[in-house]
């Protein structure tokens, strides 16, 4: 990583105006550009540092977290220079960083600043970012994943004044031993292994899901919720689900490893899921359920049968998709789930097993909504003795 902070630094002292971290997973792009970002306000009085994000829950769980962390671990953050209303740090030196999200127009069609960072700038429309680098009267600061192509490979890479610093996890010296085996586990996809294992441009196809929006909120308390377990390896996810004539509403509530059932039991209470909404776990872990359930809550295995998870993409896909902002996590399979190929290339009718976890927990409980509206008698070998 202090070859990445450096490395930022040499091209700012160097005069570029753009400067490129294209990087893989756990590459510590974010956490490079933040650190040469805090190094130039400390350095350089009074200058406006504007951090940019697609929505302000992304910033809040990345960057803005990492920014903490980083003041934290240097022993220099004080909670009376940040303000947590206006989301802004403040130096002695009349430095100022502020953080906004790029769905917020008056910040990005209002006052300039001295400089910018694009975080996870892929996601952000280059009408967006244009707006943001006339406003922006010194260096320009961007990250992504290569997971395409897009306006920063079109439009700077080949400009001179653009510094392209490459990054993978193999950068990151502070990864423990399960974090790196984590991530090259995932070698025999070999198109997330180009992307987040090498952080190389990579060609998303086939796409499960190729179109959805983002909702500020659920329109009404959550008709049901589907629970998908996991422990080590793979998150526990809890997503609340409404349905409104053609549009389908997706909120991430739970997202995180090592719960459990216990932890499971006191998150749902607290955020005050009722006895009488209904909840549609996992039927592959009867016992959780029955835990879940002898503690208050009305859950029930998800029903299971032959081609049941084609079965229950296709009734999601017969929705508008709409998913929360605050769902980071479910946002970003949304984007990344694809469907497997044979050896000659050709799309299966069958998904990758990555990317899915939050999308089984929403795909039960619709499914199960569904299922409850219509007669499946005509479904063939549904039964809750098959998996998903």
């Amino acid at each position: 990583m202090k070859d990445l902070v450096h490395n930022t630094l040499r091209a700012f002292r160097a005069g570029k105006r753009y400067i490129i971290n294209e990087g893989g997973s756990r590459s510590s792009k974010t956490f490079s550009i933040l650190s040469a970002l805090y190094v130039i306000a400390d350095t350089v009085p009074n200058i406006l540092i504007s951090v940019v994000s697609e929505t302000f829950p992304h910033l809040r769980k990345g960057a803005i977290r990492d920014f903490q962390n980083i003041l934290t671990t240097w022993l220099v953050w004080d909670d009376k220079q940040w303000n947590k209303t206006e989301s802004t740090y403040s130096l002695a030196n009349g430095s100022k960083i502020e953080f906004f999200s790029a769905d917020m127009p008056s910040k990005v069609h209002g006052p300039a600043r001295d400089f910018l960072f694009l975080n996870e700038a892929q996601n952000i429309s280059y009408d967006i970012a244009r707006h943001l680098f006339i406003r922006t009267s010194e260096t320009i600061f961007i990250d992504f994943n290569p997971t395409h192509e897009f306006w920063a490979h079109t439009n700077l890479k080949a400009d001179h004044k653009t510094e392209w610093i490459h990054s993978t996890y193999k950068d990151n010296h502070f990864l423990t031993a399960n974090q790196i085996a984590e991530i090259e586990r995932n070698k025999k996809d070999k198109n997330w292994w180009q992307v987040y294992g090498l952080g190389l441009i990579g060609k998303l196809e086939g796409l499960v899901f190729t179109e959805f929006t983002m909702a500020e909120e659920l329109p009404t308390e959550a008709q049901a919720y589907g629970l998908d377990f996991g422990y080590t390896n793979d998150p526990t996810t809890l997503i609340g689900v409404v349905i409104q004539g053609d549009d389908l509403y997706l909120d991430e509530m739970i997202y995180q490893t090592h719960l459990r059932n216990t932890d499971i039991i006191r998150f749902m209470k607290g955020e005050g899921i009722t006895q009488t909404t209904a909840i549609y776990g996992d039927s592959a872990e009867p016992k959780t359920i029955d835990d879940i359930y002898l503690a208050g809550f009305n859950i029930q295995g998800a029903t299971k049968g032959k081609d049941s998870i084609m079965y229950g993409l296709d009734i999601m896909k017969q929705f508008n998709i709409h998913i929360t902002k605050r769902s980071i996590n479910l946002i970003k399979e949304f984007r990344n789930y694809t469907f497997a190929k044979d050896k000659e290339g050709k799309a299966l009718n069958v998904p990758i097993d990555l990317w899915n976890h939050g999308i089984d927990a929403a795909r039960y409980a619709v499914s199960m909504i569904q299922r409850n509206k219509h007669d499946f008698k005509t479904i063939p070998n549904f039964n809750n003795s098959r998996r998903f």
